[in-house]
């Protein structure tokens, strides 16, 4: 009898202990994170960097089945207050608005899918969060300012037009994932005087990528004639033939 009683007092104590150790807690884990923010924005021949905000900048955003939680600051989470049910999750961090556009606008985000495992195991995410948009880039050449001194350019998409500033030292960003439209209204030398406008023909990027430059170049030869040579990114996209004017008085 002593020790069946000592038995039965030995298991008691063993499921209190039981009780309040999380750590043998079944069907639960959690989640650390582990995140970092890179600013690099490329082309293929050169790229800028975006100075990356801060960390607590950042907002945090986890989901899975059943289950949404957000955090306004990622220095707000504290890996040891939360617990998950098993199963597949989701985690993105977020900075600014992707689809807010225009000069000085980037956003960054990032997204990781990952499993919680059970029995308070720690499952670590690792999050590195990039630019979300992307930058748009016009330049001229010497030889193309020479023949049309007076040029303006315009960069429309899916939401927004925005006359651009050759001068601007800040970055256009645009939403990525859409055609952008490049028109641009032009004075030859011949015509200022006058006043005489024309238009080149539009000019499209097709399906923006984040974290992407696109640097546009008007370029002007003249080789048996006069031809506008338009570059994306040292690709040449469109050449231009344009008319000379025997008389440009007329």
């Amino acid at each position: 009898m002593k020790k069946l009683f000592i038995f039965a007092i030995s298991a008691l104590l063993l499921a209190g202990c039981q009780e309040g150790n999380t750590e043998t807690t079944v069907g639960e884990g959690k989640i650390a994170i582990a995140a970092s923010a890179l600013g690099e924005v490329a082309t293929r021949a050169d790229g800028v960097t975006i100075e990356a905000p801060e960390l607590a900048e950042f907002s945090l955003l986890i989901t899975g089945t059943d289950f949404e939680k957000s955090w306004a600051s990622l220095s707000d989470y504290r890996t040891d207050d939360e617990r998950y049910l098993a199963g597949d999750y989701n985690v993105s961090i977020a900075w600014g608005d992707a689809t807010e556009e225009g000069y000085s606008k980037p956003s960054f985000y990032a997204s990781e899918d990952c499993v919680v495992l059970d029995r308070n195991r720690t499952t670590t995410v690792n999050i590195t969060a990039t630019v979300a948009n992307a930058i748009v880039v016009i330049n001229t050449t010497e030889a193309f300012d020479n023949y049309f001194p007076v040029s303006d350019f315009t960069v429309t998409t899916t939401a927004n037009t925005f006359e651009y500033d050759k001068q601007a030292t800040e970055h256009l960003f645009v939403a990525a994932g859409q055609d952008v439209k490049i028109d641009c209204t032009c004075i030859r030398q011949a015509n200022v005087a006058s006043g005489k406008t024309e238009a080149l023909a539009t000019q499209t990027i097709a399906s923006t990528t984040a974290a992407t430059r696109y640097v546009v170049t008007y370029d002007l030869t003249s080789t048996g004639g006069v031809t506008i040579s338009v570059t994306l990114n040292d690709t040449v996209i469109d050449t231009i033939d344009v008319e000379t004017e025997l008389n440009p008085n007329a």
